[in-house]
């Protein structure tokens, strides 16, 4: 678990943005943006072979894919670097002659033993840092499909055992980022390796449910506190949750109050959490929907968007903002006990401080929280 760690160090303070497609060439939306005072927006496309374009109003960064050209393309990013995205999820493309699925993924991205890759790496950090020095370098954003905090089994992940192809490959890699975090620190950054270049761990979470987020954070939280604490050696990171949402709503307007009460959950831990730094809502107006775990979709689009078509603020857009402006008053430690409750699964008369040394996740007792409210 973690210990030590600066109480609060981030609690109250972490960035609260938007992951959205919906404001490029849409004036009323960006207005309506720049009305809810939130951080940051970024934007997942494809250009000149980057896999995501990152705009931010007050922090900018590429998302960057395998391609030779990356390493120019690094250096026009401003404060944040953002890595590959979702490297540990692979699916054959829907469309005829397309390499990758929509979440950006190459096979040589998956593929995480590959010395390829690590050289890809560190030669976007060492060109970004030429211009950027103290730039912000945020790791591969990780899918973590089956929740194990990218922390399993990556042996078969590499071109022996999976070719990536239509027909032979694995859909996604349990142990990717520990992978990668092997392979990596092998290579010089710098003042440091190319693994402790990194300051933040990006990972998404969709959900149905609150505690089902929370529950992954937590996990991420014990399986990665050497390097959210410093220890060993390692340089000190934070959390990132760069994408998020509720899936299976199908109005914004939230009629039934289930999305709200989804975000105020999830933002209730995430703002009193000293690891978590930073976190985006994935934002869309239709949003393809998708079998998650063993669970059906029941309809073929989900809503999400914080702001409509029209560049309206819809009722989930407006209580977001407000969670966002109210960040600093949920950093107090009752607040973080709460939200762990919640993933845990307790009951309102359950004693905070037990069910928080012995959340169960992956297999381990968590203790992340006993030294705020122990």
């Amino acid at each position: 678990g973690l210990r030590g760690a600066e109480v609060g160090s981030f609690a109250g303070k972490g960035k609260c943005g938007i992951a959205t497609a919906n404001l490029d060439f849409n004036d009323a939306g960006m207005r309506t943006f720049c009305d809810m005072k939130l951080d940051f927006w970024w934007i997942p496309c494809a250009e000149h072979g980057v896999l995501e374009r990152v705009r931010m109003e007050k922090v900018r960064a590429d998302d960057l894919g395998f391609d030779p050209d990356n390493a120019r393309l690094a250096k026009t990013a401003a404060d944040w670097l953002m890595g590959y995205n979702e490297p540990d999820y692979w699916q054959p493309s829907p469309v005829a002659g397309a390499p990758t699925l929509a979440s950006g993924t190459f096979a040589t991205n998956f593929q995480c033993d590959r010395k390829e890759l690590a050289e890809n790496w560190q030669g976007l950090v060492l060109a970004y840092k030429t211009t950027h020095p103290a730039g912000q370098v945020l790791a591969p954003s990780m899918a973590d499909v089956d929740g194990g905090a990218s922390a399993g089994d990556y042996e078969s992940c590499n071109r022996k055992f999976s070719p990536q192809e239509p027909g032979d490959y694995m859909p996604y890699c349990p142990g990717w980022l520990k992978c990668f975090k092997e392979s990596v620190m092998r290579l010089s950054c710098g003042e440091t390796n190319c693994w402790d270049v990194i300051d933040i761990l990006p990972i998404h979470s969709y959900a149905y449910t609150a505690h089902d987020v929370i529950g992954k954070l937590l996990a991420w939280e014990a399986v990665w506190a050497e390097d959210l604490i410093g220890a060993n050696g390692r340089s000190k990171k934070t959390l990132w949750l760069t994408e998020f949402s509720r899936v299976g709503a199908v109005d914004s307007s939230d009629p039934d109050g289930k999305t709200r009460a989804f975000m105020h959950d999830v933002m209730e831990y995430m703002t009193a959490s000293p690891y978590v730094s930073g976190w985006s809502w994935f934002s869309e107006v239709n949003m393809s929907s998708f079998v998650l775990g063993d669970r059906e979709p029941e309809t073929a689009t989900w809503a999400t968007d914080l702001i409509d078509k029209e560049g309206k603020a819809t009722v989930i857009g407006s209580y977001y903002a407000e969670l966002c402006k109210g960040k600093e008053e949920r950093r107090r430690p009752a607040a973080a006990a709460a939200a762990v409750k919640i993933a845990a699964g307790a009951d309102e008369g359950t004693d905070a401080a037990l069910v928080v040394s012995q959340f169960r996740r992956t297999g381990e007792y968590v203790v992340v929280w006993s030294h705020l409210v122990g």
